[in-house]
């Protein structure tokens, strides 16, 4: 009961290595602070083959005040299962203009750029991998549109909280298991409203294998070590956390330390795609923001932390407003903010 009570106050931002500014998108179920229940608050303001189609959609001007069908998005509907759409609809006969094909390929030479200079995958620190830009354009596109379906139907986003008012400041979904911030536990229904997770589609697990199987073998090459299941394991994910965030927010310091003791013994890894406006991402072996290393997560972006790295305290001290790939705002609609999905294996 302790330790539960110790992780929650962690997620609120509780002590003084916590954040003061509201949510942010990292690696942890929750990943964000909280906030009093009241009002919901409206937004502020290919070089790689795809592994799987692009579909694209209209974009207009919405608040986060309302859901696809016009619903409002206060808390207590929310709290019902009302869902919340994470892009801008289309509104009347309002048409989308395709962004200009010079904008288009600057963002492909952009893309292009970023894969070849450099490494692309970097270790960070021992079970700590950073694979930049992994994402193609088109499948973010795809993510995009697949969390937007699942997260306007049964089980979809919501606005988590807990019994005392306090609310997380973000819209969180839940596939293959729900995750309960009241009481950090797993389990096969969400109890605000008995909702059953959805599946974890096919596509996203098959990006998964792909991001731990590229990340095996740039280790392979790069070091000596001869089985780097033994530093860094596979996992086969049954569990994804997709949250979305505005474009104000952090999260404090924390450990995602909810999955099963077998899970977290054997150090099977966390899997974090980023997309939408960048993160200022933060991580260490201790709770202080002062000792913690940061790294930019930017939309396409992959982190995974495992092995002796599993347990690390993590958050995300800003997100960057505006830095979302034009391109990728015009073809997902996506809200202003950053999408965050993480898998894990229970």
């Amino acid at each position: 009961m302790n330790e539960r009570k110790t992780h929650q106050e962690q997620l609120r931002g509780a002590g003084k290595e916590s954040f003061s500014l509201p949510h942010l998108g990292g690696t942890s179920p929750v990943d964000a602070s909280y906030t009093k229940k009241g009002p919901s608050q409206s937004s502020v303001s290919d070089s790689k083959e795809s592994h799987f189609g692009q579909e694209t959609q209209s974009r207009t001007s919405a608040t986060e005040n309302t859901v696809g069908d016009g619903r409002p998005n206060d808390s207590d509907s929310l709290q019902k299962g009302y869902s919340f759409d994470i892009c801008v609809e289309k509104i009347g006969s309002f048409v989308k203009l395709q962004p200009p094909l010079l904008v288009k390929n600057r963002e492909k030479k952009n893309e292009m750029k970023r894969r070849t200079e450099g490494e692309n995958i970097k270790v960070l620190r021992p079970g700590v991998v950073l694979l930049k830009c992994y994402l193609p354009l088109m499948d973010q596109v795809k993510l995009v549109k697949m969390c937007r379906d699942l997260g306007l139907g049964s089980g979809g986003f919501y606005q988590p909280g807990y019994r005392d008012g306090a609310q997380l400041r973000l819209k969180m979904m839940c596939l293959g298991k729900n995750w309960d911030p009241e009481t950090s536990v797993y389990s096969d229904e969400r109890p605000t409203d008995g909702a059953k997770p959805p599946p974890i589609p096919a596509e996203f697990l098959q990006l998964v294998k792909g991001a731990i199987q590229d990340s095996h073998a740039y280790l392979e090459s790069t070091t000596k070590v001869r089985k780097v299941e033994d530093i860094f394991p596979s996992m086969s994910p049954n569990i994804c956390i997709v949250n979305f965030y505005t474009q104000r927010g952090s999260l404090g310091l924390h450990q995602d330390k909810d999955e099963s003791q077998e899970s977290l013994r054997k150090g099977l890894p966390v899997v974090s795609f980023s997309m939408g406006d960048s993160a200022e991402f933060l991580y260490g072996e201790q709770r202080d923001i002062d000792k913690a290393e940061k790294v930019v997560l930017e939309s396409g972006d992959v982190l995974i932390f495992g092995g002796k790295s599993r347990n690390i305290f993590h958050g995300v001290s800003s997100v960057i407003p505006n830095t979302a790939p034009k391109v990728f705002s015009e073809e997902t609609n996506l809200r202003p903010g950053r999408l965050n999905l993480t898998f894990r294996e229970y």
